[in-house]
């Protein structure tokens, strides 16, 4: 009867496999019946709170406006995507920040919830990776805890270039590691591939994703497959052969790509100088990294635009040192294999995060590793080391012989207390070092500025030039040169046909320039510039056939302008000469006088000017740069139209008059 029953039983039709939502579901439902599950989720909420708070007090700051900027004027290309900015390779990131920028450009809110989106699912990802990798247990949630209140990955992610590498690099850290343990625990290939995508997503987005693959294989060889070392790096790269081989091509195709773009691009990683080298590692390695590991740095100092660094008082560095003593004796004591973790960790803090940023920045400054986000990654990698040093992977677990024999017989609640005060001690290290970071942040003096600019923009008149200069060194510092213009990184707060007047300045009557307080005002030649006028008894210059010619030097570059005072009865050419650059005005009629300012970025030390001699009169003349006549609000508009022309009057400075300084028909 039984029988009957069961062949009945594999007669009847079967159900259908339940579709991905159904299986998801079932997935929400039971981990919120999981109170361990429910605890982790509230320490990452908690932490992703705490973080939407810093980005509150955060904004753009110095290399956003690079990527805002030339988003807005590129091309979709493959040669936008894969060009290196400042020795990145980092296409994804090109491609978001392409994105943002058609959307909604300099838009805070959208730009700060995709970055903390990115930093909740690395959050969620690295959670998923230790409940699969040791098993459902309470003792997972303290280096999860050590990752999430992570005070190393606070001005990563408050920086958006910065955010642009590091946060999906964090999440391709945890997805690799996450599809390769299941690779190799069921052999499924759809994980093997799937492991292979985060690896190539990481790639998109952080030249450091090169270096993805040997960790991978390390943390296989160390925890995952059985034996002893050294022998088990060969059973490791024997028994998934394919596998690594296929890791090991991403990795070489990815170096030897970088390589070629880093020729095109002519920015990239070169030989860094001994001393500050050695500086640079010293700082990383021996106290931003220690320090902001187990909470710290309590005080951020020192301070620059982008936020706080970390050079630790020697109290917070002697006690971080301490409490990672206290560690890894502790997991020597205590696990027969923590050792592997800690050699893990210091591997990954050398090869991936150290030898990058010296090949990236070790010609200059030896400050530059006092800079957490070049080791923001690696918290994670503290934190996943921690687990390993203590806890048993199931492959561990299944072999037996974890532990060391307890010698002193301490209760296994001392143990679990222990755990649970120091997990409690570091939130509320790392959430006091979150608030003191939050207030090395600028974001109300960048994000009026904007606004500032923002609102100057609307309403331009007609017969204003909007000429580049400068924007504040809070904004852009200096050594970014040319990128750092008015009319590269603020064109894209403009609408429709202003933007193009900013971003491209064209010839008018009158000149304006965006002041260091974000205003739209009147310019006027800025000092050094070279200024011609005829003598006090004659009314125009004076030329040979309406040419004339003055010694000026000219640097080139967009921030360079002709502008002119003249009078004409009827419209008339006039052309323009600097070094390789020649330009053709087409001066409206003038008969009771005007101004005129035509942009030209020739590079040289001869102005020729050649125009009809019976047709137009030349009162002034100026070639260089524009600077605000305030740096406060506009003044009236007669102020603003003649602002360049009474400048230029009462200054008489340059380079002399036109009866002395020109030269007719050279």
């Amino acid at each position: 009867m039984n029988g009957t029953r069961d062949r009945v039983a594999a007669d009847a039709p079967q159900p259908l496999q339940r579709g991905w939502a159904r299986a998801a579901t079932d997935a929400v439902g039971r981990g919120l019946s999981d109170r361990i599950v429910l605890v982790g989720a509230l320490l990452i909420a908690a932490s992703l709170a705490m973080r939407g708070w810093v980005l509150s007090e955060a904004y753009f700051i110095e290399d956003d406006f690079l990527f805002v900027g030339e988003a807005a004027t590129a091309s979709l290309t493959w040669d936008y995507l894969t060009s290196l900015h400042k020795g990145h390779l980092m296409p994804g990131a090109l491609l978001l920040v392409y994105a943002q920028t058609a959307i909604a450009p300099y838009d805070w809110p959208l730009t700060s919830g995709v970055m903390l989106a990115g930093q909740a699912a690395a959050f969620a990802a690295t959670f998923r990776l230790f409940w699969v990798l040791f098993g459902r247990r309470w003792a997972i949630l303290a280096p999860l805890t050590g990752y999430v209140f992570a005070p190393l990955t606070l001005p990563v992610l408050a920086w958006w270039s910065a955010a642009l590498n590091a946060v999906p690099f964090q999440l391709a850290i945890a997805l690799a590691l996450l599809w390769t343990v299941r690779y190799l625990r069921d052999g499924e290939p759809r994980h093997g591939w799937m492991a292979a995508g985060a690896v190539v997503f990481g790639m998109a987005f952080s030249v450091k994703a090169m270096l993805l693959p040997p960790v991978l294989f390390v943390v296989a060889a160390a925890f995952l497959v059985p034996g002893r070392f050294p022998w088990v790096v060969r059973t490791t790269l024997v028994r998934e052969a394919p596998f690594w081989v296929g890791m090991a091509a991403l990795s070489l195709g990815h170096g030897l790509f970088y390589l070629t773009r880093e020729d095109s691009a002519g920015e990239g990683a070169a030989v860094p100088e001994t001393d500050p080298a050695i500086a640079a590692t010293r700082n990383l390695l021996g106290e931003t990294f220690p320090s902001g590991a187990v909470g710290g740095p309590i005080v951020w100092d020192p301070v620059t635009p982008a936020g706080g660094l970390i050079d630790p008082r020697l109290a917070v560095l002697l006690g971080a040192w301490t409490v990672l003593a206290l560690l890894v004796v502790a997991s020597l004591l205590v696990r027969r294999r923590s050792w592997r973790a800690w050699a893990l960790l210091l591997g990954y803090l050398v090869v991936v995060d150290v030898v990058p940023t010296l090949l990236a920045r070790g010609r200059y400054d030896g400050a530059v590793g006092n800079d957490p986000r070049y080791v923001a990654d690696a918290a994670l990698l503290f934190a996943l080391c921690l687990a390993l040093a203590f806890l048993p992977t199931r492959e561990e677990a299944d072999g037996g012989g974890v532990y060391r024999a307890r010698r002193w017989g301490f209760p296994a609640r001392w143990a679990r207390s222990a755990t649970a005060f120091a997990t409690a001690a570091f939130v509320l290290v790392a959430s006091y070092s979150t608030y003191t970071f939050a207030g090395t942040l600028s974001g109300d003096r960048v994000r009026w500025y904007l606004d500032t600019v923002r609102a100057s923009l609307e309403g331009v008149p007609d017969w204003a030039g909007i000429y580049p200069r400068p924007v504040p060194e809070d904004i852009v510092l200096p050594w970014n040169g040319p990128r750092r213009l008015s009319h590269n990184v603020l064109g894209p707060l403009a609408e429709g046909e202003v933007r193009e007047r900013v971003t491209t300045p064209r010839q008018a009557s009158g000149a304006m320039v965006i002041n260091d307080s974000g205003y739209l005002v009147a310019a006027e030649p800025a000092e050094g510039s070279a200024f011609f006028a005829p003598p006090e008894d004659e009314e125009c210059v004076a030329t040979f056939d309406g040419d004339v010619m003055w010694d000026v030097l000219s640097a080139g570059g967009d921030t360079y302008v002709l502008g002119m005072g003249y009078s004409s009865e009827e419209p008339t050419v006039l052309n323009a000469v600097v070094g390789d650059a020649w330009v053709e005005a087409s001066l409206p009629p003038a008969p009771n006088g005007a101004n005129y300012y035509v942009p030209i970025d020739g590079e040289g030390e001869q102005l020729l000017l050649s125009t009809d001699p019976d047709a137009l009169c030349l009162r002034w003349v100026f070639h260089g740069e524009l600077d605000p006549v305030t740096q406060g609000p506009p003044l009236t508009d007669g102020d603003s139209e003649q602002g360049a022309e009474d400048t230029a009057s009462e200054d008489g400075g340059g380079s002399g008059d036109g009866a002395e300084s020109g030269n007719g028909g050279d």
